[in-house]
């Protein structure tokens, strides 16, 4: 695959790697380029969530090159594989150190792309699939995860549209939500006065298993507590504490490993073991933590979780990025991770590309 380093790939690599930092007055001018909001503190990151973007029930790739470049390219799986080379779907969306996430904003059921801008000019744009590309671009909400706050998409009223959310954390620690009319966000409001407070992780899938989409927070570090407000429909209900779970720098994701309709705990150790750890939701609380997988997201690969056999089963993922960028898939067997024989893709999410999924974090603070 290596006709996959085109020239235009290579400049978009280096451009997000040298011109994110560049002073704003280099920017000025640039057609159809926003500019670039100042850069939020570094303790901070995002847990992203699988797209399904040409809507086939099997779960794809998205890599975002961000930067000045703003490119977009997808490789949609086969269920053995993700397939092609990597095909460009949109040459202007998520620049600068914009959060891309993927989700089903329309109902369509093929999923879309959001960019959060946060800093001093939050605002979120939205580019709907067709299924082969994106469509242009389009400004859904302003003044909305400001600053530092933490972006997160999930259907909270189980209307079938994603909805977006933002996490003030800190002392703050409010949850604002603006939900999807299927064509823009409506007005933000807040369901949670209370939630992920600090530097908690935060994350958000449908735990229990109701239809909604619920939130979930991490601590890490040496008291590893994960806290649960359901939604709903209309609020999240009171936290609630349901395991211990993903100490240290562990990377903690939630997805359906097991397809019961409930989302479990997946945390990706980090350091020396890094081994796959699983802690089933019974709809009311995560069961006994075990590993599924030891080996995996080894270095700095980032990992990520999503159907991509298309059993009804989330699998995991490793992206290896950098001047390898490999994709890795380990399938789950309803108990544990099986990796597969072979790479499922040889060059994707190049550089320092984001990958979605992906799950990236800094290290909890000491």
């Amino acid at each position: 695959m290596g006709d996959r380093t085109t020239t235009k790939r290579l400049i978009a690599a280096l451009a997000t790697v040298v011109t994110v930092a560049a002073p704003s007055a280099a920017r000025a001018g640039t057609p159809q380029l926003p500019p670039e909001p100042p850069l939020v503190p570094a303790s901070e990151g995002f847990v992203g969530r699988a797209g399904d973007y040409d809507g086939d029930g099997r779960d794809d790739v998205a890599s975002f090159t961000r930067g000045r470049a703003g490119d977009v390219y997808v490789a949609r799986s086969t269920g053995t594989r993700f397939a092609g080379i990597g095909d460009l779907w949109s040459s202007s969306f998520a620049f600068w150190s914009q959060v891309p996430l993927a989700g089903d904003f329309d109902g369509d059921g093929k999923s879309d792309v959001a960019a959060f801008a946060r800093g001093d000019l939050p605002s979120v744009a939205v580019a709907l699939s067709t299924g082969r590309s994106f469509g242009p671009s389009r400004a859904w909400l302003t003044s909305f995860a400001p600053g530092s706050a933490i972006p997160a998409v999930g259907d909270v009223n189980g209307d079938g549209k994603d909805d977006v959310l933002a996490f003030a954390r800190g002392g703050t620690a409010t949850v604002t939500v603006a939900l999807s009319t299927g064509s823009g966000f409506a007005t933000p409001t807040v369901w949670s006065t209370s939630f992920a407070d600090g530097d908690a992780v935060p994350a958000v899938a449908d735990v229990d298993g109701d239809g909604k989409d619920d939130v979930v927070a991490f601590s890490r570090g040496a008291s590893a507590r994960v806290t649960v407000a359901l939604s709903t429909g209309t609020s999240f209900g009171p936290a609630t504490r349901w395991s211990w779970f993903a100490p240290g720098t562990a990377l903690p994701g939630l997805g359906d490993v097991d397809g019961d309709g409930k989302a479990d705990l997946v945390a990706f150790a980090r350091g020396t073991s890094h081994t796959v750890t699983v802690a089933l939701s019974t709809g009311r609380a995560f069961g006994r933590t075990s590993v599924w997988l030891r080996s995996w997201a080894t270095a700095d690969a980032i990992p990520g979780i999503g159907d991509f056999d298309g059993d009804g089963r989330d699998d995991v993922a490793a992206f290896t990025r950098g001047g390898t960028a490999d994709i890795f898939v380990a399938l789950s067997t309803r108990t544990a991770f099986r990796p597969t024989s072979s790479r499922w893709h040889t060059y994707m999410v190049a550089s320092t590309e984001i990958p979605q999924p992906g799950i990236v974090w800094e290290r909890p603070k000491t």
